[in-house]
């Protein structure tokens, strides 16, 4: 383990290493199997100044998600601004884009979102009042951007969308075996990117 000097219970850096651990920890062993003492080690903290940032392991793991969701929404919130006098089909195609860089960058979500999903917990019903019902809202007012004879069901296009945008960052080492290529390098991002939008919403106009 590395050297890290341990975080008194007030220090920012302290709790972002705390945030940066959990979401690890969450994303490659679920809920159940992250340990908070693992976490707190893991973070260079301890325990005890952990327990005082978050009472509890649900504490912690909603405040990964919010702090993950925050971070999507607040890209999305900014590229529509940028972009709030051009056409439904050009901004549903630049919100693609910022989904699959956003995949790239922190593919935790989705590693974490497809564990939770396996079961109808109260951390899933938290994640849709909280979370997914805001995304699934923005999935279905671009949906009339998108080929209607395909995608004629905003439920059926959510999943489209995220089974396309995040598959590879999510099925990284997998990816990476089958291709010879980093899915994280900038060219592989972009290349993504572009295939999504050409199949949702095919080429761009000349």
């Amino acid at each position: 383990m590395k050297n890290k000097t341990l975080a008194k219970p007030g220090s920012d850096a302290g709790i972002r290493r705390i945030l940066e651990a959990a979401c690890t920890a969450f994303a490659t062993r679920g809920f159940d199997g992250a340990s908070l003492r693992a976490i707190s080690r893991e973070a260079g903290v301890l325990h005890t100044a952990m327990l005082y940032h978050f009472k509890t392991k649900d504490a912690l793991w909603r405040a990964v998600m919010s702090e993950l969701f925050d971070d999507f929404n607040g890209r999305i919130d900014r590229r529509t601004e940028e972009m709030k006098d051009a056409t439904l089909d050009a901004l549903a195609r630049q919100l693609i884009r910022v989904f699959v860089h956003f995949c790239a960058e922190r593919p935790e979500l989705h590693r974490i979102m497809t564990i939770e999903g396996l079961s109808d917990t109260p951390r899933l019903a938290w994640l849709y009042d909280n979370h997914t019902k805001r995304l699934f809202a923005t999935v279905d007012a671009m949906k009339s951007a998108a080929d209607q004879t395909v995608f004629d069901d905003p439920a059926r296009l959510y999943y489209v969308i995220v089974g396309l945008a995040a598959s590879t960052f999510t099925l990284a080492p997998e990816y990476k075996r089958l291709s010879g290529r980093d899915p994280f390098s900038d060219e592989e991002v972009e290349a993504t990117a572009s295939l999504v939008e050409r199949i949702l919403f095919g080429p761009p106009a000349s």
